[in-house]
């Protein structure tokens, strides 16, 4: 059951080659066409694209032997809901403008988000977002403290690990990460680091951190990173957390959960540098024992090394 629900943390998108916003405009009429065919209207604002979960996404829960139930999003929840979609940078608004059809929220939802590719046939894909409504009720730090403890077994432990994230809704940074995979899967940004065909974004974006798709780089293989829940399946010892970040520390990855896949990586790194560098919120892991330890991944030369990348989502 554990690594059931592990596997629903990782979104899988298409990994293709890259295509140009440009590009995908050139195929409108086959764009329209599959829009129509899954009741996608562009035109509708993204904060009325509120939907009942579709039940191909129950069934997979179901499978799972779970039922969450469907939420029923309140007055006060949609301004949460529309203030997050407002903070998402321009590239963002119009690939989801054109690719996402419905976002949904779902109470007793195992996991955090659901990011659907609604037709894996198709070169022009549609996507539905399904997220847990608690976090509609935690601010980012709360929420990010809470999934950064799911690492831990905090059994006898004095030790204590929390983020510092700032006090915007949860929303914000789950709603961001998780549009970054359909911006990604719909413009097709990361492909196999393996491949002969990577474009050029996805080549500069993981050369030297990723061999595959999941496989880090010989020189990040420090045995502790990849110990840790997010590459392994399974929470390790709260006092293994101090050795844990300073290993992260080393390397180009900003959290744990960067180090689960290069999709995850792109998906982390575009929400942490939004969150820190244009809603001007802090970013820091802190761990509490003996002394404190504070990670803070932008102050890292390493892990800005590669922040002139994300200049194409804010063009």
């Amino acid at each position: 059951m554990r690594r059931l629900i592990f596997s629903l943390f990782l979104i899988q998108v298409i990994i293709v080659i890259f295509t140009p916003v440009k590009a995908q405009k050139a195929d409108s009429d086959s764009a329209s066409i599959i829009q129509n065919r899954y009741g996608l209207d562009p035109t509708t604002p993204l904060t009325q694209r509120v939907r009942k979960t579709s039940e191909s996404v129950l069934e997979k829960f179901r499978e799972a032997g779970m039922n969450p139930s469907e939420h029923k999003v309140t007055s006060e929840e949609e301004k949460i809901i529309a203030e997050a979609f407002a903070t998402l940078p321009p590239l963002h608004q119009r690939v989801l403008k054109e690719h996402l059809r419905s976002i949904n929220f779902l109470d007793n939802m195992p996991n955090t988000a659901l990011t659907s590719t609604i037709n894996f046939e198709d070169k022009f894909t549609v996507y539905d977002i399904t997220i847990r409504a608690a976090i509609l009720k935690q601010t980012i730090s709360e929420w990010l403290t809470t999934k950064e403890l799911t690492c831990y077994d905090t059994t006898h432990s004095q030790t204590n690990v929390f983020v510092i994230a700032g006090e915007l809704n949860a929303l914000v940074y789950v709603l961001l990460h998780e549009t970054t995979h359909v911006v990604d899967g719909s413009l097709k940004l990361i492909s196999e680091p393996s491949s002969s065909v990577a474009n050029s974004f996805s080549a500069a974006f993981t050369k030297g951190i990723w061999t595959a798709r999941t496989k880090l780089a010989t020189s990040l293989q420090d045995s502790l990173l990849l110990a840790n829940r997010f590459q392994s399946g399974k929470a390790m010892s709260i006092s293994y957390a101090r050795k844990l970040y300073q290993s992260l520390a080393k390397t180009p990855l900003l959290s744990l959960y960067s180090t689960s896949s290069t999709h995850e990586d792109l998906a982390e790194y575009l929400t942490v540098y939004h969150l820190t560098h244009k809603l001007k919120q802090p970013f820091k892991i802190v761990v509490e024992d003996k002394q404190k330890f504070v990670y803070e991944p932008f102050n890292s030369k390493l892990v800005k090394s590669r922040t002139k990348l994300l200049e194409y989502f804010y063009i």
